[in-house]
């Protein structure tokens, strides 16, 4: 069983990296200031999910997968970053517009989190040498990280659900004559997340 003080620490690491922005987070602000706070949630929805199933990948052992990310990991980072700049330049091009499909836009929202998610391989990677360090009986790891991947998910969903709705606040308070601008403001958030990506690096 894992220590209390061990689970702690890992809380406060949790916390912490939580609240360091990055592509995710870039995608989900983004998205919340363009299309509004359902959006953005779904927006986070999609990218918890993809975290979900990089937390089972490295719960489950499957080292294989993670061997497969680390071999392709400028092909994965590059076409994230590809993806995300797309995504710039349409937010961009469409500023001060108003949104014509907002169910479209809504339904698409969880997928583009979905695919941002697995983005970024560094992420996957870091949770494989990440989770380990707190596991406190090595004879029977497995139920140990199990459980440091849930208390990891809790705690991103969390803090992607309060930067959505941040955003959206910041939305709303720039409506009117700023809607432009908030746009603008969007795109340029998610040009960000591509930087990010394309500055990533193994280490």
């Amino acid at each position: 069983m894992i220590s209390a003080e061990s689970l702690a620490v890992f809380v406060l690491a949790c916390l912490a990296l939580g609240a360091t922005p990055g592509p995710n987070v870039a995608l989900i602000v983004g998205t919340s200031l363009k299309h509004g706070r359902k959006a953005g949630l779904l927006s986070a929805m999609g990218v918890n999910v993809g975290l979900v199933l990089q937390l089972a990948v490295v719960a489950a052992g499957l080292s294989w997968v993670v061997d497969l990310f680390a071999r392709h990991f400028d092909l994965v980072r590059y076409l994230g970053a590809a993806y995300l700049i797309w995504l710039a330049v349409m937010q961009w091009r469409g500023a001060g517009k108003s949104t014509t499909a907002p169910h479209t836009s809504n339904h698409a929202a969880f997928g583009r989190g979905f695919a941002v998610a697995f983005a970024n391989p560094k992420t996957l990677l870091f949770h494989a040498a990440f989770l380990p360090q707190f596991v406190t009986d090595t004879a029977h790891p497995a139920g140990q990280i199990a459980l440091l991947a849930a208390v990891f998910a809790v705690i991103a969903l969390i803090g992607d659900i309060i930067w959505a709705v941040v955003a959206d606040k910041a939305r709303a308070a720039l409506s009117g004559h700023f809607t432009k601008m908030a746009d603008r403001v969007s795109a340029g958030i998610l040009a960000g997340g591509a930087l990010v990506l394309l500055a990533a690096g193994r280490r």
